[in-house]
């Protein structure tokens, strides 16, 4: 197992208008957990509750292009430092988000553990909302 690759192979499924969640679903293990935004938005537990999740983002934005700048891995954690643009579905405008994002798989290449470290002001300050807005769509 590579874990670079298994991390690429899975933020590529995001670049999408529609989320193929059962792709999504195969490269999380069962008891996965998923921060979207550290340090606000809680953790989502289980790969069932990432992919509702995730689901959720969907009905927001879509077609969430991650250009991945760096990578770094250390055994079976991989870091990614990306530029992520989504298009939002209420008006269509695009935000662009730099993200640094932290993946840790277990033995069988399957996604244990999800962070996602970003500025929300920034993306926020895209979206024309306050903070307490931003908060309250990550948070949901």
């Amino acid at each position: 197992m590579n874990a670079e690759t298994v991390v690429r192979q899975f933020l590529a499924l995001f670049h999408t208008s529609k989320l193929d969640v059962g792709a999504v679903r195969a490269m999380l293990a069962d008891d996965a957990q998923y921060k979207p935004v550290v340090p606000i938005a809680p953790v989502r537990q289980g790969a069932d509750a990432i992919c509702e999740e995730l689901e959720r983002q969907y009905e927001l934005y879509d077609e969430c292009a991650c250009d991945i700048r760096k990578v770094a891995a250390s055994g079976s954690t991989v870091f990614t430092e990306r530029v992520d643009t989504c298009r939002q579905l209420k008006d269509g405008r695009e935000t662009t988000t730099h993200v640094v994002g932290v993946f840790d798989l277990d033995d069988a290449g399957k996604i244990v553990w999800w962070r996602e470290y970003w500025d929300g002001l920034d993306c926020a300050g895209q979206l024309g909302i306050d903070d307490k807005a931003m908060r309250s769509i990550m948070c949901a």
